[in-house]
């Protein structure tokens, strides 16, 4: 460690050429600086002082940089404990002399944070102001007939050098001290992060918690233009609900917390979003505002309902119709409310466009549904139900009709000549209907066409010489396949390339003056042994000479273990591909309880870049279902019997 130069601090009256003045907040006890906190003026009066101890060519010896980051930032977090109104700064103030300052480098700032490249230094003797070289370097180019400069003395930086050498050159936040106190130990070149920026922490918006059982949770809502809110997630009809009854609560903003760049810069938080609860109430509601926070209460007895068009909320009576759809009555409906009930027919050509409803007469018109439940307790004949995000049940018959609900489950008790599609449909009895699911369930299938990842059929008939067609829907793997080729060939490459380097550092390990550098060095460590005067001259010598091939072992040893990171993180690539793969096999299945005419089964691979089966017209559906070709594989083909298949790779492969 350098030797110290003597205090820097001196009366203003008689100041002294490199002397500083204190300012009037800052003491000088027997034990070093202290700071009267409550006699700084201002939060720029500290900075300014340590701006002046800076430009003057100073540094604080012993600095407390803990009190030091919180006097500068007013973070009391980092105070020391138990500080009062008169805190401990530093033992002293002292030059930085130039030929101190010259030891010390530039940073490399990326991203917020700061990197120094620290090099073991050494010099002759002469005490601190004697020429000094870094690692294995005397400013000549060695030759073995030449007389090296011997290299006594090993140069130490010094932490609080370096703080007042990171405050001159904008790196004035977030240095940490135990990594630059192992830094400047370091016995080979090598850049370590020194100090990192603080990120500022998000607050948090307002939010929405529902209060009322039922309600759907919507913790965000979405802002639209005009300072609107998108609370569409709530447009499902609730249960009744009493007046009075809480509904929502409003959750006020939380603030952030801001964070501090490396230059002590602020990194402001974001302002979080906000909005009205009263802009929410809509007719049967109203806002109260209590102790334990804003709520939206119900006003009156009725069923909840949110506008998609205001995002209001609202308490209405159900919508309950008996004279039915049709030309005369009603025309076309539009309903934004989530529950409707008809007691009445819907005719022929008439649409019906809702979230729920349930239909107690027969349905000949069309229903198109943004995501209730659609449930007919009687007949579909003619007709078609739509359900973007929902179930469809028909208690009754669907004859000749178009039953989709993609996302949701299609149940029937008995289905004639329909086209269906849906996440999962569930059929008692099916005649000359073409289905397309992901899961499929059916008691008794005749003459149909069924297309699905998982196919369970109770019995399997024909009708009028038209056999039953099965279709297993398997997952397009070539991607896959693509994927893990050119992960294999980026494995084999750097296997190779661990290979040579490894090699390469084995023939640098075994030449004779590196393996008497490190089997001595080893010792040295281990203080198995002791040399003498002239053995340190002659160690010195050695380090000198194999200086360069140290340098390139430590090369050899990050590029070693950077490509063994690139390798694991390949080898987890593989494995989380082969992962996907399983889980796109999985649940493949098809099972035939009894075959009781013609019945065929197939597998059927599906490309990326094929039109899904459910987005087919209906007669190219019906076309594509029946078809055979080359992209198909047979599994079953028979009148009689019985059938059980499950995929697995060795499926795919075969």
């Amino acid at each position: 460690m350098p030797q110290y130069p003597k205090s820097a601090i001196g009366n203003l009256a008689d100041l002294e050429e490199g002397q500083i003045a204190l300012s009037g907040f800052i003491v000088q006890h027997d034990k070093g600086l202290y700071v009267r906190i409550p006699q700084i003026g201002s939060e720029n009066d500290f900075p300014e002082f340590v701006n002046r101890v800076a430009a003057s060519g100073l540094y604080f010896r012993e600095l407390d940089y803990l009190q030091f980051s919180s006097l500068l930032y007013d973070e009391p977090a980092s105070r020391s404990p138990g500080a009062g109104d008169e805190v401990f700064l530093a033992a002293d103030i002292t030059a930085f002399r130039p030929e101190r300052q010259a030891l010390y480098q530039d940073f490399s700032i990326d991203n917020g944070e700061a990197s120094y490249l620290f090099e073991p230094l050494y010099g002759t003797e002469g005490g601190d102001d004697q020429a000094w070289v870094k690692d294995g370097e005397d400013g000549h180019q060695a030759s073995p007939g030449r007389a090296r400069r011997p290299l006594e003395i090993r140069i130490y930086l010094d932490i609080d050098e370096f703080i007042i050498n990171a405050w001159n050159k904008g790196v004035r936040f977030g240095i940490d001290l135990a990594a630059l106190g192992e830094a400047i130990e370091v016995d080979r070149p090598e850049r370590r992060v020194v100090a990192r920026r603080r990120p500022y922490l998000p607050g948090k918006d307002a939010e929405i918690i529902e209060q009322a059982p039922g309600l759907h949770r919507n913790n965000a809502p979405r802002q639209l233009v005009g300072g609107r809110f998108d609370l569409r997630q709530f447009e499902t009809r609730y249960p009744q609900v009493t007046a009075g009854l809480r509904l929502v609560r409003k959750t006020p903003r939380t603030l952030g917390v801001d964070g501090r760049d490396l230059s002590g810069e602020i990194l402001p938080a974001p302002l979080p979003k906000d909005f009205d609860l009263e802009t929410l109430a809509g007719p049967g509601t109203r806002v109260s505002r209590e102790q334990g926070g804003d709520y939206l209460l119900s006003s009156v007895y009725g069923f909840l309902n949110i506008d998609r068009r205001s995002n209001q909320f609202s308490v209405v009576d159900k919508i309950v119709s008996h004279e039915g759809v049709s030309a005369r009555t009603t025309g076309d409906l539009t309903l934004t409310g989530d529950v409707y009930e008809q007691h009445g027919e819907i005719q022929e050509h008439r649409i019906v466009q809702c979230r729920s409803i349930t239909a107690y007469a027969d349905v000949f018109g069309k229903i198109v549904s943004g995501g209730g439940v659609v449930h007919l307790r009687h007949n579909l004949v003619g007709g078609s139900a739509s359900n973007e995000d929902g179930d469809i049940v028909v208690d009754g018959r669907a004859s000749a009709s178009t039953l989709v609900a993609q996302q949701g489950c299609i149940t029937v008790k008995r289905a004639d000549n329909c086209v269906i599609v849906g996440r999962r449909v569930v059929v008692g009895q099916a005649t000359n209907c073409d289905i397309v699911a992901d899961e499929l369930s059916l008691d008794l299938s005749e003459a149909c066409a069924l297309a699905g990842r998982s196919i369970r059929v109770r019995v399997s008939r024909s009708r009028w010489e038209v056999e039953s067609v099965l279709l297993l829907l398997l997952p397009d793997l070539s991607g896959h396949a693509l994927q893990l080729a050119a992960l294999e060939k980026k494995r084999v490459a750097l296997r190779k390339a661990l290979a040579d380097q490894r090699a390469r550092m084995g023939a640098l390990q075994g030449e004779k003056d590196v393996a008497s550098y490190l089997s001595l060095g080893g010792k040295l460590r281990r203080h198995e042994v002791t040399l003498s005067p002239e053995q340190q001259l002659g160690w010195r010598r050695l380090s000198a000479l194999v200086a360069p091939a140290l340098r390139t072992l430590s090369q050899l040893t990050d590029t070693i273990r950077e490509h063994d990171e690139q390798l694991a993180a390949l080898d987890a690539q593989v494995e989380e591909l082969l992962a996907a793969r399983r889980r796109c096999c999985s649940g493949l299945s098809c099972t035939i309880d009894r075959v009781e005419g013609e019945t065929r089964v197939d597998t059927l691979s599906l490309r990326l870049s094929d039109t899904p089966l459910g987005d087919l017209p209906s007669k190219e559906l019906r076309i594509r279902l029946r078809r055979t070709d080359a992209a198909r594989r047979r599994l079953f083909s028979g009148a009689s019997g019985q059938f059980s298949w499950t995929y697995d790779n060795q499926s795919a492969a075969s």
